[in-house]
């Protein structure tokens, strides 16, 4: 495992399958060995992002912290294209960007109404693309609109934007889409910590004070602009499923993840793990005040495996929409 550390990134080429630098081990499905995902975003300095991350893992690792680098591949935006990975990646948030809140359940109105004080109207609440449209706007100026803090929410997953008259639903989508290409390559590296993710977190903060001082985040951005870190067990399902690689360059599938591993020993099957995945939205009632209908990937942020496993078996009811994509 040592030997991981001293691994760097090739110059980025466009080469047509992904170089396997750290191969995954397999899964540890022990509920402690969590496995966080994270990958630079395409439009970042990826070498200079990439062992500025590494450095500040290393650093922890030298106060004796409990973190292992699992896994680090160079995915070429080639493979990416071909596999339609963001599409699959994105499918639920893509969804609500192109129906808008014509797709909203009668809960996700009634927290929307609950949150903006104003009547649900669908004709105003619309999807990203709709909001290009009206409005004129390339994805960049769709993905860089400022709002006041107090127009914007999260809603089952479902990111909002007051704006004009209007709340625009999952704004960021368009430009996501835009961003990946076939010249875009992306590092994937995973971490196996038995520290938590709280601790990850606070070691976020570090990567993101690191990629300040470097000049390559500008202050006061968020460090999601330039990394993602999966933050959730489901979020570990999801980024496994599309960016986990064996070394002959095939998928290693969601099974192969340690949250997949641990709950088909919990007595899940393989299906029904895949189905938490491409369907998570799901109603609960978790007494008065609280919302029916919540996104498994933000509800369980930061959870272990043990009380993910708990939230699954609160689940009364889960929201299936026709997102799935026919991936070649």
């Amino acid at each position: 495992m040592s030997n991981g550390w001293q691994v760097r990134m090739p110059e980025v080429e466009a080469l047509h399958s992904p170089s396997i630098l750290v191969p995954y081990p397999g899964p540890d499905s022990a509920p402690d060995a969590l496995d966080v995902f994270v990958y630079l975003r395409p439009e970042t300095n990826g070498v200079a992002v990439e062992s500025t991350v590494l450095k500040v893992v290393r650093e922890c690792r030298g106060r004796e912290s409990d973190i292992d680098l699992v896994y680090m591949a160079n995915v070429p935006g080639s493979h990416i294209v071909r596999r339609r990975i963001v599409e699959r990646h994105y499918s639920l948030r893509l969804f609500f960007a192109v129906h808008g809140g014509a797709a909203f359940s009668d809960d996700m109105v009634a927290q929307f109404e609950a949150f903006y004080r104003t009547p649900f109207r669908p004709e105003v609440v619309i999807g990203a693309f709709d909001a290009l449209r009206r409005f004129q706007w390339q994805p960049e100026e769709l993905f860089g609109l400022w709002v006041d803090e107090s127009a914007v929410t999260r809603i089952a997953g479902q990111v909002i934007k007051q704006f004009q008259g209007t709340w625009i639903v999952n704004y960021d989508i368009p430009a996501l889409l835009h961003k990946n290409t076939a010249g875009t390559d992306i590092a994937v590296m995973a971490f196996r910590t038995r520290e938590g993710y709280p601790h990850f977190f606070r070691l976020a903060g570090e990567m993101k004070d690191a990629l300040v001082d470097r000049g390559l985040l500008r202050k006061g951005m968020p460090i999601a602009r330039a990394v993602h870190i999966s933050r959730s067990p489901f979020e570990q399902l999801l980024d496994a499923r599309d960016y986990l690689i064996r070394t002959d360059g095939t998928p290693a599938g969601i099974g192969a993840s340690s949250f997949a591993r641990y709950l088909m020993e919990q007595g899940l099957t393989a299906r029904q793990v895949q189905g938490l995945v491409e369907h998570p939205i799901c109603r609960f009632d978790f007494g008065v005040d609280a919302p029916r209908d919540q996104n498994l990937l933000d509800l369980c942020e930061g959870f272990g495996y043990e009380d993910a496993l708990y939230v699954i078996r609160r689940i009364e009811a889960q929201s299936v929409l026709p997102t799935r994509f026919s991936i070649p």
